[in-house]
């Protein structure tokens, strides 16, 4: 099982999708991807947000698409903010 899920492929203009109940739960995390421009490409959900496992997002996404920065929700302040 992959530590995340991608939501929503903003630059491919693709339709956002819900996540499954499941999915929810698994992946209580949510994310956004971008790049050095900060143009948002994907915004999706992960199951850690702590440890070095974080990154695989960008790791997977920034070699396709060239994502450069990942940001996640601060819980407590409730803004996304880079990792």
């Amino acid at each position: 099982m992959s530590n995340f899920i991608i939501t929503h492929n903003v630059i491919e203009e693709e339709p956002s999708r819900e996540r499954t109940t499941s999915e929810k739960t698994d992946y209580p995390h949510y994310f956004e991807l971008y790049d050095d421009d900060n143009v948002l490409y994907a915004r999706g959900y992960s199951n850690d947000n702590q440890n070095e496992e974080l990154f695989q997002p960008l790791d997977t996404w920034g070699s396709s698409y060239g994502c450069t920065d990942i940001k996640y929700r601060n819980l407590s302040t409730n803004k996304m903010e880079s990792c």
